[in-house]
């Protein structure tokens, strides 16, 4: 036998993988906000948001003939939170253009629906409301091989998002 059929002989392949289920009832043991803070964004009350960011405006599809790199502050609404991991499904009918979310300095995001999990979340995508979507959580960060960690180095420095009812 060669040193490659041995090697080979020692693997394990297992034939079938056991799907998870569906996560019913598993489902109210995700807190947003905590998910929300985990991956670094800040919730914040409507009241609070006055106070943190009180000059901040709307901006409709035309950027009232801004440059995008003139956008400071963006306050979009997203269409859902996901209680499991923090995400939020934002779609291009809520952004005055696609890469508004990325290029702003600091993005707030108004939520009004969550959904446990991401098996909920693409149960709420089968229902299709826009030709463009994504699904962002917290705000940018990278970190190089030494784990230096940086915040805003591909988009918004920050995410606030404020929960309404």
């Amino acid at each position: 036998m060669s040193a490659r059929e041995e090697i080979l002989g020692k693997i394990h392949v297992q034939s079938e993988i056991s799907h998870p289920g569906d996560f019913k009832g598993a489902s109210e043991d995700f807190d947003f906000k905590v998910s929300l803070e985990v991956v670094g964004a800040r919730v914040l009350t409507a009241e609070a948001l006055e106070i943190e960011f009180p000059s901040r405006r709307r901006y409709d599809k035309t950027l009232d003939g801004l440059s995008l790199a003139e956008v400071e502050v963006l306050e979009i609404d997203g269409e859902f939170g996901v209680a499991e991991n923090g995400a939020i499904w934002l779609t291009e009918e809520a952004m005055p253009h696609r890469v508004a979310p990325f290029i702003c300095q600091h993005l707030v995001i108004n939520v009004s629906k969550i959904v446990p999990n991401m098996h909920a979340a693409y149960e709420e995508l089968k229902k299709p409301s826009s030709s463009f979507g994504l699904f962002l959580a917290g705000p940018s960060k990278t970190a190089d091989i030494e784990q230096s960690l940086v915040i805003g180095a591909h988009g918004a420095r920050s995410l606030t998002v404020v929960i309404r009812a």
